[in-house]
């Protein structure tokens, strides 16, 4: 009786840092993506929600919820001219096999079977090899299967900066690369802005909202009611990763 206490200390312990745990719809193991990354900003009008799917191995996920909730904290500050904001609403692991993406192959591969409509899916993975350029890596990836180009996600990569969501979310949101100075969609290599205060300029905004909407009537994304988020004082990690 005593052994079986005490071999329930850990889920109980657990479960108090990060509640989903008990959610039988949630792997133990991922359950802080959820609680520990913050909800929708509540002056938002248009809240989205993530899917998180996340590579686990033998080392473990192949981020921390810290990393993503930088993720996320930048994402908002890049869409709240848009009034959009994000959360996640689920998440599950991904087997291995897909820790290295290497190929075309597997980046329809990871999705092809876990795409749904009314959500963002988003892709953990630890390593994103750049399919155009041999031996180089990239940092994300917005996705979209050969096959079917209507199913559509975000691979990241955990060498990411705090940056590449609210990139690849861009793209998402129909914005392709840009030679705006100020845009965080230009790509060429540049001192100013410095790429945390590259921002979507008006011209991209725009689109932006016009496509939120397009998405938003045909069901692609489906509003979610903003959850609760994680205290700033938080003690298990900074807003801004670890």
């Amino acid at each position: 009786m005593l052994a079986s206490l005490f071999s329930l200390l850990p889920l109980a312990l657990g479960a108090q840092q990060c509640p989903a745990m008990l959610d039988p719809a949630v792997d133990p193991a991922l359950a802080c993506y959820v609680d520990d990354t913050p909800g929708c900003p509540e002056d938002r009008a248009h809240c989205f929600g993530v899917h998180l799917h996340v590579v686990v191995t033998e080392g473990g996920p192949a981020q921390t919820p810290a990393w993503l909730r930088a993720e996320l904290e930048h994402a908002f500050w890049l869409f709240e001219p848009a009034d959009v904001g994000f959360q996640i609403v689920a998440v599950d692991r991904v087997e291995p096999s897909f820790a290295h993406m290497a190929t075309r192959e597997q980046r329809d591969a990871i999705g092809k079977q876990r795409f749904t409509r009314g959500v963002i899916h988003v892709f953990l993975v630890e390593r994103l090899d750049d399919v155009d350029v041999p031996g180089e890596q990239i940092r994300g990836v917005h996705w979209r299967q050969r096959s079917n180009t209507d199913k559509r996600w975000v691979i990241l990569s955990k060498i990411g900066s705090k940056i590449v969501m609210g990139h690849e979310f861009g793209h998402f949101f129909g914005l392709p690369h840009s030679t705006y100075t100020r845009s965080v969609m230009n790509k060429a290599p540049r001192k100013s802005p410095p790429w945390e205060r590259r921002v979507f300029v008006d011209e991209e905004l725009k689109i932006v909202r016009q496509r939120r909407d397009a998405m938003r009537d045909s069901a692609m994304l489906i509003p979610q009611k903003p959850r609760s988020s994680p205290k700033r004082d938080d003690p298990r990690g900074s807003p801004l990763g670890e």
